[in-house]
């Protein structure tokens, strides 16, 4: 029986360095095993027009995950066509979205025992008008995961990013070392050397499947004893 909400902000240390691969995974995880999670992505740009209605293609992918179950406009009240950064494509649309609006859309999930947020870009990415993803973690007072993208420049994305959480105080639950590409330079371990640098868990994603599956079983059971 969950006796407590758990809530968690997926953020990351760019773009692209796959978040949503990521959160999508997590919420599979969750659903499996029968827990009662929801979806939230505040805002996504880059949407396609379909039928005159904007589709978000990672908001879509989390309301399949849900069955249906959670309207697309709860899991994603804010969206935009052009490919650019939330906030630029807020002030194109000369419509005044702030950190508050996302914080007072998240209360439908109250509800819920999880909740998984993510985030548009990287944490020092501009999410709207008066704010950064990282504005926005402090608002919802909630932990990160933070994901980076396993590649040469990581550790200095990673501790940047640290250094930034630190400051503003918010909780980090673990770093997500993510594989996107198996072939890499013969000799380079980030796992290994990220380790060295901090005592925050880090969990890192391959390509093979079976370590995932045990990755994110990690992932789980960090969330759920936060």
């Amino acid at each position: 029986m969950i006796t407590k909400k758990h809530k968690v902000f997926i953020s990351g240390t760019g773009t692209d360095v796959g978040k949503t691969y990521i959160t999508k995974n997590i919420i599979k995880l969750f659903k499996n095993n029968k827990l009662n999670i929801a979806p939230y992505k505040p805002i996504e740009t880059g949407c396609k027009n379909v039928d005159s209605r904007l589709i978000p293609s990672d908001a879509q992918l989390f309301y399949k995950l849900t069955d249906g179950k959670i309207d697309l406009d709860n899991i994603n009240p804010y969206r935009f066509k052009n490919p650019i950064s939330p906030n630029r494509a807020i002030k194109l649309s000369k419509q005044k979205i702030y950190l508050k609006d996302f914080v007072k859309k998240a209360s439908f999930f109250d509800d819920f025992d999880f909740l998984i947020v993510e985030g548009a870009g990287g944490l020092c990415s501009p999410i709207a008008l008066d704010g950064l993803n990282i504005d926005l973690i402090k608002k919802m007072k909630i932990p990160t995961i933070l994901v980076a993208k396993d590649e040469i420049g990581v550790i200095n994305n990673v501790l940047m990013s640290l250094s930034i959480i630190k400051k503003y105080k918010i909780k980090i639950l673990c770093i997500v070392l993510n594989k996107i590409h198996s072939k890499q330079p013969i000799g380079m371990n980030n796992y290994c050397e990220l380790k060295g640098f901090t005592k925050i868990p880090v969990i890192q994603i391959t390509n093979n499947n079976q370590k995932n599956k045990n990755s994110y079983k990690k992932i789980m059971q960090i969330i759920m004893d936060n």
